[in-house]
């Protein structure tokens, strides 16, 4: 029972580097932003910067779950990896983890997919403008 409250720990730590990680590199990737000097008093500006169409801002929604998902997507089929080596036989255990990766890969499938359809249909918007 010791080493799995060790193995929590140290997964915990890892999980929250790469937290910490992916926020500092958000902060300063090339996500839009206020342009402050096309404001001029008086007008309504657009909050979003660079984003001028729903298929900009749908990028830069995908983008930034994409870099967030990715990462916690392979500490997911890690652990349940672990979860697998872990079971040592026991048939619920196994079970269990099998049903960790399976939904893992599912999850990973969705987000890779939305990733994909997204591009496919915003370089066909594109094309035919």
């Amino acid at each position: 029972m010791i080493i799995f409250r060790y193995i929590y720990k140290v997964f915990l730590i890892t999980y929250s580097y790469f937290i910490f990680a992916m926020i500092a590199y958000a902060s300063q990737s090339a996500l839009p932003g206020p342009v402050a000097s096309s404001c001029a008093s008086g007008k309504f500006c657009n909050p979003l910067g660079s984003v001028n169409s729903f298929s900009d801002l749908v990028s830069a929604i995908l983008k930034i779950v994409v870099s967030f998902g990715i990462p916690i997507a392979a500490l997911a089929i890690i652990f349940s990896g672990f979860l697998l080596v872990v079971a040592q036989g026991n048939e619920e255990k196994l079970k269990t983890a099998k049903s960790a990766f399976l939904w893992s890969v599912i999850g990973t499938a969705v987000l890779l997919g939305a990733w994909a359809i997204s591009s496919a249909i915003g370089t066909t918007v594109s094309s035919l403008e």
